[in-house]
């Protein structure tokens, strides 16, 4: 008899592929089993939706390992209270117990499972419209389930190897194991997806491509072979491989550049300042920008949202915006237009802000502006306005005089008069009253009117700008660098591996790249990420509305510690019955109490 596969039974699941189109709707599978399901190419369809479902998360926090690299890269500190588990990220410790990454991890399997069982059914469809579409089809679960496992491996290394739905009890498998795996599972991706891409107004926006999967292997390979210090991926897929590969996605995938990047991002909406008080945001407007919107020409594949989201079912929404946002207790929505509140994670560290600024002012550049557009296109700088004393200054951060200013949280740590602004909610007014921008745009779409429900921006995983950069760094070529670097108005340079690190590292900022970059620039010893990580220091942060210094935290020491890792879930060692084994340096000396503390 065979088992009975349970597939997401949430209509609304299809939806999550597509901003506010519809797309895939999905019905109860419940009673379906692998003996009779799936039959029709619908079916096949609802399949596929089922494994994309498991790429969005309610607590990105607890869920997502982008949000863990952000925190724990220096770009951003923690944030939050004295106390949170967002300083226990920053610090590389953990907060009350070690099941902190237990719905990440149960996420990431759900995913696998699901697309496992896709895998070995797809072949009961009784008639396809075409080959293509059954190729489709194997390949989106292929490329699936390999950024499953790569997730995985980036934060616990070696991890049980599933790849069918037996009931089994199995050990951790090596690193070289599960990465042989992703690589076998992108290379039949790259061959069996479609060479087309759906940018937005296409029914299958949030689709995977032949070129997400070419972008990937780039970025699978480089972190390999950097962080294990090898020259070819597992399974011998080798370098020239590879640049033949990002050589078709750059060539010819047709991807692109928006014109401004600034322009990726939602602050730059134009329901924003459409109102009749004629608020609206004076950088923005100083710098005429407006936003492309989701499924962007440049975007190579993404997480997709949309105003489908209840308190019920959060998960449609992107969720890293309303973590990202600084405190609401003593902030003024209307003082601080556009930008909303949330729960104050991932300040941007002053020490990062620095290092932008000095580099860009040894740069050459193609026109009469001779700054970077990036540093404040990517960050909200304020004059940090005292929650206990008004007028008050703490201090003034503002890289751009058309920044609105913030008061700050009487309570919360680290804020520094930074935040980013990529992922942050953004306000749009509707009639005499501030709501969440995508209410304002989509008005009629949702009764919800809570940020955390209604952040409707693609959260971009691969950009046309990384891949670029990637074909550069694998070529030892200047040419993918400098066609970022000209966007935004830098003059061209030699190739160097530093020119690249250092674009990599403003380019894609606040985008949950940096960490592991620094880890793969450090191979095995790790040794240069624990020093730029050890930079974060020397400057002050507003702490319960009193400025003082930063921590002298010695990150490089617990990066030794642990290589890099995080702590796999305590609860499955035990499920487990002790088959699985913890990572090292995450004993108790790796508990996290208090800022004040540490």
């Amino acid at each position: 008899m065979k088992t009975l596969y349970k597939i997401l039974a949430v209509s609304a699941a299809a939806v999550m592929l597509t901003s506010c189109e519809d797309f895939l709707d999905s019905e109860n599978l419940t009673q379906k089993t692998t003996a009779n399901f799936p039959e029709t190419e619908k079916d096949a369809d609802e399949m596929l939706t089922s494994i994309y479902a498991n790429l969005l998360f309610e607590d990105p926090e607890q869920s997502s390992q982008i949000f863990v690299a952000q925190l724990a890269g220096d770009e951003c500190l923690g944030g939050n209270l004295s106390a949170s588990g967002n300083c226990a990220v920053n610090f590389l410790m953990y907060k009350d117990n070690l099941n902190g990454y237990e719905a990440l991890w149960n996420r990431c399997y759900k995913l696998i499972n699901r697309a496992n069982n896709t895998l070995a059914t797809l072949g009961n469809v009784k008639e396809w419209s075409s080959v293509q579409e059954e190729q489709r089809h194997y390949g989106e679960a292929h490329f699936l389930r390999a950024l499953a496992y790569y997730e995985l491996a980036q934060m616990f290394g070696g991890v049980p190897l599933r790849t069918t739905n037996e009931a089994v009890n199995i050990p951790r498998n090596t690193v070289d194991e599960v990465y042989e795996l992703i690589a076998s599972d992108l290379k039949a991706a790259i061959e069996e997806l479609p060479a087309k891409i759906y940018t937005a107004g296409d029914p299958m926006a949030g689709h995977a491509t032949r070129a997400a999967a070419q972008a990937y292997m780039a970025r699978v390979f480089l972190f390999y072979t950097g962080r294990y210090g090898k020259s070819e991926l597992p399974g011998g897929i080798t370098k020239d491989q590879v640049i033949k590969w990002i050589d078709d996605c750059v060539y010819n995938s047709g991807h692109d550049l928006v014109a401004d990047q600034r322009t990726l991002w939602s602050y730059t909406n134009d329901a924003t300042r459409s109102n009749e008080q004629g608020a609206s945001y004076a950088y923005a407007d100083k710098y005429d920008l407006h936003w492309v919107g989701n499924s962007a020409i440049e975007t190579v594949f993404a997480l997709k949202h949309n105003l489908k989201s209840t308190w019920t079912y959060t998960w449609f929404s992107n969720t890293f915006c309303q973590f990202y946002s600084p405190s609401a207790d003593n902030y003024s929505n209307v003082t601080s237009y556009p930008f909303g509140a949330g729960w104050g994670a991932g300040p941007v560290s002053p020490a990062f802000i620095k290092d932008w600024q000095e580099w860009a002012a040894q740069q050459q550049y193609l026109g009469a502006d001779h700054s970077d557009p990036r540093l404040s296109g990517s960050v909200w700088s304020y004059m940090a306005m005292d929650p206990n004393e008004d007028g008050n200054v703490l201090l003034d951060a503002r890289l751009d005089d058309s920044e609105p200013p913030y008061t700050v949280s009487y309570r919360y740590f680290e804020q520094t008069g930074y935040h980013q602004k990529k992922y942050i909610n953004i306000n749009a007014y509707d009639g005499s009253s501030i709501k969440p921008f995508s209410v304002v745009m989509y008005p009629g779409v949702t009764n919800m009117t809570s940020a955390s429900l209604t952040n409707i921006s693609d959260y971009i995983l691969m950009r046309f700008a990384d891949v670029l950069l990637m074909q550069s760094e694998l070529k030892s070529d200047p040419e993918g660098l400098n066609r970022v670097r000209a966007r935004s108005g830098l003059a061209p340079v030699a190739y160097s591996l530093q020119a690249l690190k250092n674009e990599r590292k403003f380019e894609l900022a606040f985008e949950g790249t940096r960490f592991y970059d620094l880890l793969r620039w450090s191979g095995p010893s790790l040794s240069e990420a624990g020093q730029e990580l050890n930079r974060q220091r020397g400057f002050n942060v507003i702490n319960a509305a009193v400025v003082m210094p930063m921590r002298a935290f010695d990150y490089a020491s617990r990066l030794q510690k642990t290589q890099g890792y995080w702590q796999i879930p305590q609860n499955e060692i035990d499920k487990s019955n002790g088959v699985l084994v913890q990572n090292e340096g995450w004993d108790a000396s790796a508990a996290f109490t208090d800022w004040t503390n540490i």
